[in-house]
């Protein structure tokens, strides 16, 4: 600069221009960063090895790989048993050369010796956890195989019932089924009234008595959350005719043989064997039992359930710690004519068929029997009052107590009818006419005046008392274009489906698949009041209790 601007610029001019910024390429030292310089790395590693794998796990695998292991552990067990055996032997010589008795094994209980000597040997082996975790790995399987239904289950709601408000539909979600059930006939279902998910089905071969092919019998406890296999199976040496769990205690049920046998189940106990069962010089029947039905006990007493059998007799049942007790507490004469009888006496003909205990008061029951009457009985000890219903012109299949309204009961029978009933009146209140034989019928959990009723051809009907009973809300078949026999239906506590069970027939294709099937209810069907969407429990019984009470007083009279 100062040889450019020596003669027209001084040098302290030049040296103040030197000291300012320059305006033409000037920044603030906040907006400059730091320029970092990319280094390049070479790094030589040999890559991890990697495979890649696919199968598909299905039952039948999973099945293969329990046996191979369930043999494998037997194998072991049994080893180290005859080790157990022969330091037991060394044991008992060096005792008996010392003087000393050694103490007799049958002192000990086999349940708990096996349940110990499981326990050592899972613990010993590492594999304690091993059948949790591969429930666990089932139902995830189950769950991803199942997934349009469990969606379904969860999601699906019938668009059509916004437009039809007096008509709803069913719609069929998983079919349960056991390799060994293919010729058996569903003879009862039944809720756990404790495990939502939770339910029992029991299996007879198909024809009179129980007496089918083979002549055995199963039952099944299946969940909801695996419709592929049973959790539980107890086999039977014939037919099981009915169940029912215990309204308290979830893992005991009890169950009546074709035999005439009454047994009560545990179903935590390890292994296919029956609990406590009936003997013949114990007060077993001498025909197929028809029903079981459990009742409350007070806290410290034994359980107590009755059973009816075709043999004519109304049993009570004490459960011991090992034995049943019974008493018998009424006698039907099934030689008895059927004429009518006075006034002053009431006749106990014909042979007992179901049995239903009033829900407020367990003492009054009633008992229907093949000639198509109802008898009211009262289990006290020092009298039985009767009352007999003229219900039916044919055998009464079931009998049950309205779960909202303690006073209104309902009956189906043979001879194509549905009949609602008030306590203590000798003419319904209301008839249903399904136009075929009527096998089961059961009131909805959630409305006071649903019922559902289902025949021997396979259809279900849903009728709702209040609203209209010319005509049901549903109608619908299980089968199409063929006749589908079906014995039970039971409708689910807890949620909005129902079950039925039935046998399956053959055609000219061949065994149809399905005797067990799980049916939702559309919104329809399932729809409770507004008052009681929004009301407390006890609110919404009230609610439900005075539709009953409107119903009866519109009918009575």
């Amino acid at each position: 600069m100062e040889e450019v601007y020596k003669d027209m610029v001084s040098q302290v001019d030049l040296a103040k221009l030197d000291s300012q910024p320059n305006p033409f390429n000037f920044s603030e030292r906040v907006s400059q960063t730091n320029r970092f310089s990319h280094r390049n790395l070479a790094v030589q590693t040999e890559a991890p090895p990697s495979t890649t794998f696919a199968h598909t796990v299905g039952p039948a695998e999973i099945t293969e790989a329990y046996s191979a292991n369930y043999e494998l552990l037997l194998d072991r067990e049994m080893e180290r048993e005859r080790e157990e055996r022969e330091e037991e032997r060394e044991r008992d010589l060096s005792r008996e050369r010392g003087g000393r008795r050694t103490p007799s094994p049958g002192a000990l209980d086999p349940l708990e010796v096996a349940s110990s000597s499981g326990r050592r040997h899972s613990e010993r082996a590492g594999l304690a956890g091993l059948g949790q975790a591969a429930k666990v790995v089932e139902r995830m399987v189950n769950q991803n195989t199942y997934d349009d239904i469990c969606q379904d289950f969860r999601y699906w709601e019938d668009g059509s019932d916004e437009f039809r408000p007096l008509e709803g539909s069913l719609l069929p979600l998983w079919k349960f089924h056991h390799d060994r059930s293919r010729l058996l006939v569903v003879t009862d279902l039944c809720w756990s009234p404790i495990y939502p998910d939770l339910f029992a089905a029991a299996y007879a071969p198909s024809g009179e008595g129980g007496a089918g092919p083979g002549g055995v019998g199963m039952l099944c406890l299946y969940s909801l959350k695996n419709p592929s296999t049973p959790e539980r199976v107890f086999r039977a040496p014939c037919g099981v005719t009915c169940l029912a769990f215990h309204p308290k205690h979830g893992s005991v049920f009890a169950a009546g043989w074709a035999d005439g046998s009454v047994v009560v189940y545990e179903a935590r106990r390890p292994g296919e064997s029956a609990g406590l069962t009936s003997c013949t010089g114990e007060g077993k029947h001498l025909l197929p039992v028809t029903q079981v039905r459990w009742v409350l006990t007070e806290p410290g007493e034994d359980l107590c359930l009755y059973s009816v059998a075709q043999d004519g007799r109304l049993t009570q049942w004490q459960v011991h710690s090992s034995v049943l007790i019974h008493t018998d507490l009424i006698q039907f004469r099934p030689d008895l004519p059927r004429a009518p009888q006075p006034q002053d006496r009431v006749a106990l003909e014909g042979i007992g068929t179901c049995v239903a205990f009033r829900p407020d008061n367990e003492k009054v029951m009633l008992v229907g029997v093949d000639t198509g009457a109802v008898f009211q009985c009262t289990t006290s000890d020092t009298a039985h009052s009767l009352i007999r219903y003229p219900a039916h012109t044919a055998p009464v299949r079931q009998v049950l107590w309205n779960p909202y309204h303690n006073h209104v009961f309902v009956s189906c029978s043979v001879d194509w009818t549905v009949k609602v009933w008030l306590q203590y009146n000798l003419s319904p209140l209301i008839v249903l006419d399904l136009g075929g034989a009527v096998s089961g019928v059961a009131w909805s959990p959630f409305n006071s005046s649903v019922v559902v009723a289902l025949s021997d051809e396979g259809r279900v009907y849903v009728y709702d008392l209040f609203m209209r009973r010319a005509k049901p809300l549903c109608v619908q078949s299980l089968v199409q274009r063929r006749r589908a026999a079906a014995t039970c239906v039971s409708p689910s506590p807890s949620h909005p489906v129902l079950l039925v069970g039935g046998e399956r027939c053959v055609n000219g294709h061949g065994w149809i698949v399905g005797n067990l099937i799980c049916l939702k209810l559309s919104p329809n069907l399932r729809r409770v009041s507004k008052d009681t969407k929004s009301a407390d429990e006890r609110t919404a019984r009230e609610i439900e209790l005075s539709k009953m009470e409107r119903l009866i007083a519109t009918n009575k009279g």
